[in-house]
This record gives structure tokens, C-alpha cells and sequence, in this order.
């Protein structure tokens, strides 16, 4: 964290008066944000900016926040939560599952058909960790736990109609409960960081992989990855967990009044409105790439989803029993996540 002093200017006095100067100085905290994403991306550009912005004027430019998309203050994704806990950097956007294993509890939101909408989904994810996660998020200040609006499916040479067309395709998931759903199913799956995944698209090292729009245009990808499967239905395919989160020591360094401040821009409604910002950024993207020639949207059928509801059956057990292993209730954990989903998708429609 940086901090910058400011003279103001010097007040003369005359009429007989002797020269009198008054130093007035303003404390400036500029906070770094860093996070993995595109410049871009729908989040910086429609959350994360308007959010500094806010910081700034609530705070009186008190607080100014720099945002570094990209990895541009260096490390690798998996570093970003490690960054923030450690005081490298003052706030970063991350995925939980980054780190596998390292955020057990999260995992419940990574399993298949638990998602609705970004915004209710979102909600829910912000209510589940502060209920089930305060002992692994020890070390940072949460300014909203949120997940993105439900992932599709994106292909380059094949599609994916059915449960059966995933068999032996090579596919890159985004987290360890979505690559033992795949394989479930048969897929070959693989694991490789966000940027590297239009290179692997390009030459055919992946078949396909899961995204929500929003991110897959960010990213590049739908310029290759024609062919897109969507899931109908109340659900969707999947969703990930994701933090903004501020280093708590550069949290406590501030004053009481700029703590204040970030107090009033976190919690429930920041995750809500990063999840709204998703949803609209998805269905922006849908429409356009709809709207190509060259594009093939498919959509399976609530009654033709036996075989992938199967696979994620079995995927929900694993799960349970990984954690009653680690000495955590699973069965509690996937019921209260599914529970608060339902939750905001009654309140948010």
C-alpha cells in the first residue's frame, strides 16, 4: 500500500498580523487491485471500476483504488489469494478454486446443476461463506463472495448434443468437481490457466471447454469455439466460487472513517451486484454471438438431461463423502448451498 501526502495551500494573514502559514495535510491510501481477468472483462469494467469510483467519492479521495488486470503486478492466478492474505497487494478477485483442496467448503458451488442466475447464485455464495467459511477466509477482509452466471459448454470441430458426444472429447474444466463430473462422463479432461486456453482451442490440443459467455468473449474464445451447448432448465451446467477480497491488515490500517466506507461497499448486495453485471454481460454475449452465421446454439431439453444428471449424481456423492473424509458434514454443506440458491432465485424473480 502507498501513501501520499498533500500540502495544502498556506494561509496568509496581514493587516498588522504577523505571517501565519497552516499546513493542512490529507492522508491518500491507494489501495492496489489485483486480479487474473482481461482488462475487458464485464467485472472490471461494470463493477470494478464503478466500485472504486464510489470508494473515492464516499471516502472524499481518501481512498483511491488502482486496478491491475492481467497479472500484471506478476505471480499466476493461484497466487492471488496468497497476495492479498500476505499484504503484496491491498484487494484481489480471485477464483476458489484455484487452489484445490486449500477452500473445501467452497467446493459445494462448484458441483454440477447447482447454479440459476448470477445474481441469485451470487447471493447465495456471499450467505454460504460467511456461514460455513469465516476459519478459511482468516486473514483477509471479504468484500463480496460471489459466483458468475452458469457456464455453457464451447466447442471448436465437434458438438456436444448429447451425454454420449462428451466421451473421449478432451475438455478443460475449471475446477476439480467439474473435471470428476467430465470424467464421469468419459471425458478426457485437462487443466491449464485461463490465458492459455485460445492457444489450446486454436491448435486442437482441447476439443471444447466450459465458460459462461461473458468470460469466453473476453477471453478470445468465441472467435474459434463455434459450436455452444446450453442447459435448459431452472439450472445450470455449473458455476464457480470467486472472492473480492482486501488484505486485512491494510484493512485495519485504515482509519475508522475510510473502514467505514468499505464496510458500506461490501457484504450482500456488492455480491448481488456483481452477479447482475454478469448476467447481463452473458445474455449481451449470447445475443451476439447468436446472431452469427457461422454459430450453432444448442439446447438440451430438460427430459434429455438423464444421462448428464446421472453423471452429476454421482459427482454430488464423491463430493459428500471427500468431505465427511476431511472430517466435514457434506451432505449439510451441498443441502445448505442448494437451500440458499433456491433462496435468492425466489427472492430475485
Amino acid at each position: 500500500m502507498t501513501i501520499r501526502k498533500t500540502l495544502l495551500t498556506s494561509l496568509f494573514f496581514a493587516s498588522g498580523m504577523s505571517l501565519a502559514t497552516t499546513a493542512l495535510a490529507q492522508d491518500t491510501v491507494t489501495l492496489r487491485l489485483h486480479h487474473f481477468a482481461a482488462p475487458t472483462t464485464p467485472v472490471q469494467v461494470q463493477y470494478l471500476e464503478p466500485w472504486a469510483e464510489r470508494i473515492e467519492k464516499q471516502s472524499n479521495g481518501g481512498i483511491q483504488v488502482e486496478i491491475f488486470p492481467a497479472m500484471q503486478l506478476g505471480g499466476s492466478a493461484p497466487s492471488l489469494y496468497d497476495q492479498a492474505k500476505d499484504g503484496i497487494v491491498d484487494i484481489i478477485w480471485t477464483l476458489l478454486s484455484y487452489t484445490p483442496n486449500r477452500f473445501p467448503e467452497s467446493e459445494a458451488f462448484d458441483l454440477p446443476f447447482i447454479p440459476t442466475t448470477g445474481e441469485a447464485t451470487s447471493m447465495a455464495a456471499h450467505e454460504y461463506a460467511m456461514q460455513h467459511m469465516q476459519g478459511s477466509l482468516e486473514g483477509i477482509y471479504p468484500i463480496a463472495v460471489f459466483a458468475h452466471t452458469p457456464g455453457k459448454i464451447h466447442t471448436k470441430d465437434v458438438t456436444i448434443e448429447d451425454a454420449d458426444d462428451v466421451e473421449g472429447r478432451t475438455l478443460r474444466a475449471p475446477s476439480k468437481a467439474m473435471n470428476r463430473y467430465f470424467a464421469n462422463l468419459g471425458a478426457r479432461v485437462v487443466g491449464m490457466p485461463f490465458p492459455q486456453i485460445p492457444e489450446a482451442v486454436s491448435r486442437g490440443v482441447i476439443d471444447g471447454l466450459t465458460l459462461p459467455f461473458e468470460s469466453a468473449e473476453a477471453l478470445g474464445v468465441l472467435d474459434m469455439a463455434k459450436n455452444h451447448t446450453f442447459f435448459e432448465g431452472d439450472n445450470g451446467l455449473y458455476t464457480a466460487m470467486m472472492v473480492l477480497a482486501m488484505d486485512q491488515d491494510s484493512y485495519d490500517r485504515l482509519s475508522p472513517e475510510l473502514q467505514k466506507v468499505i464496510d458500506d461497499n461490501s457484504g450482500l448486495q456488492e455480491a448481488q451486484r456483481i452477479g447482475q453485471v454478469m448476467d447481463q454481460a452473458e445474455q449481451a454475449a449470447i445475443d451476439k454471438v447468436a446472431s452469427r452465421d457461422d454459430s450453432k446454439m444448442i439446447y438440451i431439453a430438460e427430459d434429455a438431461q438423464a444421462a448428464w444428471k446421472s453423471a452429476a449424481d454421482e459427482t454430488i456423492q464423491e463430493w459428500i463423502g471427500s468431505m465427511d473424509e476431511r472430517g466435514l458434514d457434506g451432505q449439510q454443506l451441498y443441502d445448505d448451498a442448494t437451500a440458499l440458491v433456491e433462496k435468492y432465485t425466489r427472492q430475485t424473480q
